[in-house]
């Protein structure tokens, strides 16, 4: 019986793992928010649909076409600012990851606009990860703006290989 690769954690993911779970995730995500077949979108991507589904098992067979679920379980790093700094956590759930996505947003829109009333509504959500641990949003204008201005300086600096 073949592993079930998509109920693994993301640290327990190899490299190449890690990398067909990311495209896979991309092909999911645009299943969800365009009208195209997911077999083209996953081509779109250089990954087969069946690669995408044994990643994800957020696709299921409806009058013969794959369709991508509401939403899914499939664990995934991402970066969360908390605390006064950025931190990557393991999340398990597209909830989680849509509601992530949409603090960024808020953050980038304080950061262009220097509207804090998008970023505000995020001052009492939390975010549970994979192990369980509660997570809060850096909602503190001045601090937000502190964390990015640390990721400019950190993207400023390109490394060489001789």
């Amino acid at each position: 019986m073949k592993s079930q690769i998509y109920k693994k954690h993301w640290n327990e993911l190899t490299p190449r793992q890690k990398s067909l779970r990311t495209k896979s995730l991309a092909v999911l995500t645009q299943s969800r928010r365009t009208k195209k077949l997911s077999r083209t979108i996953a081509r779109e991507h250089h990954i087969s649909l069946k690669t995408v589904i044994h990643h994800t098992n957020a696709f299921k067979k409806v009058n013969g076409r794959w369709i991508a679920k509401k939403y899914d379980h499939t664990s995934r790093s991402m970066l969360i600012s908390e605390n006064g700094k950025l931190q990557s956590i393991e999340i398990s759930d597209s909830r989680h990851a849509k509601t992530i996505g949409r603090y960024h947003n808020a953050v980038k829109n304080y950061l262009d606009t220097g509207d804090y009333t998008k970023l505000k509504k995020f001052s009492r959500r939390k975010i549970k990860d994979s192990d369980g641990i509660i997570h809060s949003f850096e909602t503190d204008p001045k601090i937000v703006l502190e964390i990015n201005e640390k990721i400019e300086e950190i993207e400023f600096f390109e490394v060489y290989d001789s």
